[in-house]
C-alpha cells in the first residue's frame, strides 16, 4: 500500500502560493537555519515547486508545537526534498487559505537528521 500524500487540491495550493514567495513566511528559526546553509526562502519555495512537480509525496501531519499556538492542531505537509545534495525537511502549513492575507508558513527547513 502506497504511503498517503495529501489530496491533490491542497497539493495545488502548496505549489500556487510556493510560486509566489510573497506569499511566504518563515519562522524564525527556519530562518536562521536557511542562512546557516546560504538558501533563501527562494530557494525552498523552488524546491517544493520541484517536489510536487516531480509528483513526490506531500505528507500530511498534525502541529503540535506550542511554539504556534494559533496553529496548534491544524493540518501541516511534510516534503523531503534535496537541496544543495543534502536531504532536507521541510514543514509548511497553510494559513488563513482564501482570504486576502493568506499565506504558506515554513514551519522548518533543515537537514533531515
Amino acid at each position: 500500500m502506497a504511503a498517503k500524500s495529501a489530496d491533490s487540491h491542497t497539493i495545488q495550493e502548496i505549489r500556487r502560493l510556493a510560486v509566489d514567495p510573497s506569499r511566504v513566511r518563515v519562522t524564525r528559526g527556519t530562518e536562521w537555519d536557511l542562512l546557516a546553509h546560504h538558501l533563501t526562502k527562494e530557494d525552498v519555495c523552488d524546491k517544493i515547486i520541484d517536489w510536487i512537480d516531480a509528483d513526490e509525496r506531500v505528507k500530511p501531519t498534525t502541529i503540535h508545537s506550542d511554539r504556534f499556538p494559533s496553529l496548534k492542531g491544524q493540518e501541516a505537509y511534510e516534503m523531503k526534498p534535496r537541496i544543495q545534495g543534502t536531504l532536507f525537511y521541510i514543514k509548511v502549513a497553510l494559513v488563513e487559505l482564501g482570504q486576502p492575507d493568506e499565506y504558506m508558513l515554513v514551519i522548518s527547513a533543515h537537514p533531515n537528521h
